[in-house]
């Protein structure tokens, strides 16, 4: 019987720190995720998810240019995806209509980030 080939996760990350945005998609690359996009706000969240495939796991960060990202995590909890909240709030600030999504805050170690991830794939 041949092993199937694992299927590489694919993310998407929604984050307008370019540092924080860059470190995140490095330590993802690094971990053999395959980073299939990023955007800065969610505007152009929902743009891209309007036009590409529906990745495996969505990195937000809750505090975006455009606004408090809530809207466009009801629009993300609507696709067969996996969410990863990312915040300098403290998560327990998150509403609650939020509070059963796992949330990392910042600042978070890569370490951290590859275990809350690997947890959302149980």
């Amino acid at each position: 019987m041949q092993n199937e080939p694992t299927r590489q996760l694919k993310a998407f990350v929604v984050e307008d720190q370019p540092m924080v945005a860059s470190t995140l998609m490095d330590a993802l690359a690094a971990s053999g995720i395959d980073v299939v996009g990023h955007v800065y706000d969610a505007p152009a969240a929902i743009a891209w998810l309007d036009r590409e495939q529906v990745p495996d796991v969505v990195l937000m960060d809750v505090m975006l240019p455009s606004g408090p990202a809530y809207p466009l995590l009801d629009r993300i909890r609507e696709l067969p995806t996996a969410i990863l909240l990312i915040t300098g709030l403290a998560c327990d600030q998150i509403p609650a209509a939020y509070q059963d999504l796992p949330c990392l805050e910042k600042p978070f170690g890569v370490h951290d980030l590859l275990k809350a991830i690997a947890d959302l794939r149980r």
